[in-house]
């Protein structure tokens, strides 16, 4: 049930059964030369409008905009700062606890929401008793996805093969597979260090964190080869999501902080 498509009247009507709300946080930013700004955003309301339907559970519009300065040398990316996000997410929230909801799951896309979320999370437990948590998106596309990708450097990475596939399923009007390139390799910043993402690099058995840009490794935006990408791919990956993250939800809402 998507609360902004509902009443308050059936909205109170569910809340004396139920009080399960998934928050979709999405993300509206740079996505290699290939995606548009708003794929990202898109597919985060779609995967999560989709399973509040199949479980019933309450589903709230999009947040729309994330920390994302690591994008912000890209034209069309919209960041605001964690404190401007954790603000937002916490009176939103706060004013949805008063209602009645006490379980909030929020359906994120975006690691630059995390801490935020996590910071709403534990504000909402102690103001409420409620149960907060967070599920990620593309990790578990990638985890229960169950295909055999083409490209085998970063096929899950930033506008690669896995999220291509996805969007050619769901919303192809965003991709433009003809701009599609592959970034070969990720430019390391010293020797002996390999370049992971924005945030993280590996040296040896272990890794450290270290506060770069995209750009400042992947000039074209991307993190692997999208070139591969399928529409059929996306279906397989999109449906397992969909039933995983279902099966996820059913659980939370049943679940209880208190001995």
């Amino acid at each position: 049930m998507r609360t902004d498509h509902s009443t308050y009247a059936d909205i109170r009507a569910y809340l004396k059964n139920h009080d399960t709300l998934l928050v979709p946080v999405g993300a509206t930013e740079q996505y290699g030369s290939h995606l548009a700004t708003g794929a990202e955003l898109r597919l985060c309301e779609m995967i999560a409008t989709e399973v509040g339907a199949l479980t019933g559970f309450a589903v709230t519009p999009i947040i729309p905009v994330n920390y994302s300065a690591m994008f912000l040398d890209y034209p069309g990316t919209l960041s605001v700062s964690m404190a401007t996000l954790e603000r937002y997410l916490d009176e939103m929230c706060d004013g949805l606890a008063g209602q009645g909801f006490r379980h909030f799951m929020f359906v994120n896309i975006h690691a630059g929401s995390l801490g935020p979320i996590e910071s709403v999370c534990r504000n909402l437990r102690r103001r409420h008793g409620a149960v907060g948590g967070t599920i990620d998106v593309f990790t578990v596309m990638r985890d229960v996805g169950g295909v055999e990708f083409k490209t085998r450097k970063s096929p899950s990475g930033h506008a690669s093969e896995m999220v291509t596939s996805v969007a050619l399923a769901k919303c192809p009007e965003l991709v433009f597979m003809d701009r599609a390139q592959a970034t070969e390799s990720l430019r390391p910043f010293v020797d002996g260090v390999k370049t992971v993402s924005s945030g993280k690099v590996s040296l040896g058995k272990s890794s450290f964190s270290v506060f770069s840009d995209i750009s400042d490794y992947a000039p074209i935006g991307t993190q692997g080869d999208p070139t591969g990408a399928t529409a059929e791919q996306g279906h397989q990956v999109w449906n397992a999501a969909v039933d995983y993250l279902a099966e996820a939800a059913r659980k939370f809402s049943q679940m209880s902080f208190q001995a």
